[in-house]
């Protein structure tokens, strides 16, 4: 199936593009969430939407999504924050309740390994908040300003 991607001109900075394309349709909740969770554009699915770690496309390279118009500033850390504060938890009621007195090595693998973890959630966690913003039709006035 053949993309038409849209003519590039600055009075027609809108998306989703005016053209009644099905392709130009978002997917449901669901495919859109997932694949950003996975760093794939929301829209396609084809193109990755990072550039580096973080770094966010401006548009995506095989639909023309804006992917970097979207303002995922504060929220995906905040997921992350949420996500990893349960294993936390975790390792706080296993030395209380199982009287667990783990030692300074096994603190510093403990420690590694939930900096990971928040590395890796971040990352997830901002993909999925640019499908949901993409989705709603959210974005910035300016690129990334």
């Amino acid at each position: 199936m053949a993309t038409i991607l849209p003519q590039s001109n600055k009075d027609d900075a809108h998306w989703p593009p005016a053209a009644v394309d099905s392709d130009w349709i978002m997917p449901g909740w669901g495919t859109t969430i997932g694949r950003g969770i996975v760093n794939k554009c929301p829209h396609c699915g084809h193109a990755p939407i990072f550039n580096g770690y973080l770094a966010v496309h401006e548009v995506c390279t095989a639909c023309a999504a804006p992917l970097g118009q979207m303002p995922a500033d504060d929220t995906p850390p905040y997921i992350a924050m949420v996500v990893v504060a349960h294993f936390v938890g975790l390792f706080i009621v296993a030395m209380f309740k199982f009287h667990w007195h783990p030692g300074p090595i096994a603190i510093a693998i403990l420690l590694a390994l939930l900096v990971l973890l928040c590395m890796a959630v971040l990352r997830m966690a901002k993909g999925a908040v640019i499908g949901i913003l993409l989705k709603l039709d959210n974005n910035r006035e300016k690129p990334n300003g």
